[in-house]
């Protein structure tokens, strides 16, 4: 009996769930909406038993998809947003909701924390949104949950938690298993016995349990693999194995990362408002956010395609609408700072906007530029690797945006490089973790060898570099004055 590998992936939006083959090939999947609470500008949390629902229900309808094949499941690997911390009881229920990593409330304790510890343990997260600074702002805002908690956790720990009744983690989640982050602790006054022990992405951390297994019809014999971070696991999903190689992402955010030997020194990290965490096979993952990539889509639908907020539909109507409007969305540039500025200049207040608005501007003309403007802080991103002497060639394209012919080719023009993708995501990612960790493949690359291939490959059209380096020049002419505004 062939052995079948599940994906789980608890994302910013959505919680995934699919069944793989050893030979890549989707059999079932499963998924379901989370929500963001947002009481307050800046406010972005989400309810961490809601996160734990979410699993069980999206595990449970894919083993009642798959039926009597559900006994084939041999390893879950698990990926998950983050940072975001998350305190619970001994039985690991959670004692309030988690800020993510939208959440702008932390951001203007960064400073004061280093001041405090120093730059070492930045890297979970950029510095602003860092599983350090939202720790510390616990700390000050909710000292109660901190005393009542018997364990604390990042996203994963708490996920792998509920899933194998243990409490670990692994290194590209974790800021538990990193030496840099002990100063941190210890600084802020955090017993290290609260955190979970952190274990390599690979291992098996355990079987389901018989809660799990009772509420989703899962074989007892399946094991949770410890798996990686979104991020990662997304990079992984993209095939990505060697050093040097860099891969976009358009999901709920916009991110660019790229694989290298060395983990970026602390202060690198805090001057650009970069990530850096742990890869596969000893190799790191660096990189920026725009904070909103495919949230500014999902801005766009509800304002300007209200009715179609729960049609399916609504993205390829929004791909033919933007390819009815010219290079340049007839003139409009779109600033994507919903949530303020990210990579390599970072603000915590709003400060979106659509530029060069005229009476003649169509529905068409704002889906060009939305699509066009995310990609223009993706571009900011790849000034600062180049700037840093980072390698990003042989770039990959992943998460929903990339399901979007008319976003690829802009992305594929505004960058200047050519593009590939699998229309893979974190989800197959982090199946690859499973599927090595239980001994079906021998390495990392034998799996993405065996379950990965290449579905698209989309080239830059000189003609349209030139014209979006223009455009690029105008933009940041336009960001240097929303950054002067915002200063005042």
């Amino acid at each position: 009996m062939n052995p079948l590998i599940v994906g789980l992936d608890l994302g910013t939006t959505l919680c995934k769930a699919s069944a793989f083959e050893l030979d890549g090939m989707l059999v079932e999947s499963t998924q379901k909406g989370i929500k963001t609470y947002r009481p307050h500008p800046g406010w972005a949390e989400q309810d961490p038993m809601e996160w734990r629902n979410a699993i069980i229900d999206v595990l449970a309808e894919l083993a009642t998809k798959l039926g009597q094949y559900a006994a084939r499941i041999e390893a879950i690997g698990v990926s998950c947003h983050g940072p975001g911390v998350i305190t619970t009881d001994a039985n690991f229920n959670p004692l309030g909701h988690c800020p993510i990593w939208q959440d702008q409330r932390a951001a203007g304790l960064i400073d004061e924390l280093i001041r405090q510890v120093g730059e070492d343990w930045i890297g979970l997260g950029t510095p602003e949104s860092s599983f350090g600074v939202q720790l510390y702002w616990a700390i000050l805002n909710k000292p109660q949950m901190l005393e009542q908690a018997a364990h604390l956790f990042d996203v994963k720990g708490y996920l792998l938690a509920n899933l194998t009744g243990r409490a670990v983690d692994e290194p590209s989640s974790s800021p538990g298993g990193a030496n840099v982050h002990q100063s941190l602790f210890e600084t802020l006054g955090v017993e290290l016995g609260l955190l979970a022990k952190s274990t390599p992405s690979l291992s098996v951390v355990g079987n389901l349990t018989p809660e799990i297994r009772d509420k989703t019809s899962l074989p007892s014999t399946a094991k949770v693999v410890a798996g990686l971070n979104d991020g990662a696991a997304a990079t992984l999903g993209a095939g990505i194995i060697d050093l040097g190689q860099g891969i976009v992402s358009l999901s709920t955010n916009g991110v660019m990362r790229a694989t290298i030997q060395r983990r970026l020194p602390g202060a690198t990290l805090r001057a650009k408002s970069m990530f850096c965490y742990s890869y596969v096979d000893d190799m790191y993952i660096t990189g920026g956010m725009t904070k909103c990539g495919g949230d500014s889509v999902k801005w766009l639908i509800e304002n300007f395609y209200r009715g179609y907020e729960n049609d399916p539909r609504v993205f390829a109507k929004i791909e033919t609408e933007a390819s009815l409007s010219p290079i340049g969305a007839n003139g409009v540039t779109f600033m994507p700072y919903l949530i303020g500025m990210g990579t390599p200049s970072p603000t915590k207040v709003a400060q979106g906007a659509f530029f060069g608005l005229g009476r003649h501007h169509e529905r068409a003309d704002f889906a060009r530029a939305v699509l066009e403007g995310t990609v223009f802080a993706l571009k900011d991103i790849g000034e600062t690797f180049d700037n840093l002497g980072i390698s990003w060639d042989h770039l990959s394209f992943t998460g929903g945006g990339s399901k979007n012919s008319v976003w690829r080719q802009i992305v594929a023009d505004i960058l200047g490089k050519p593009l590939s993708g699998a229309h893979s995501d974190s989800v197959l990612g982090v199946a690859l973790v499973a599927a090595t960790g239980v001994g079906l493949f021998e390495t990392i690359k034998d799996a993405v060898q065996a379950m990965l291939s290449k579905k698209f490959y989309v080239e830059p059209l000189e003609k349209n570099i030139e014209r979006y380096e223009q455009i690029y020049a105008k933009y940041k002419r336009i960001k240097k004055v929303i950054k002067e505004i915002a200063d005042i």
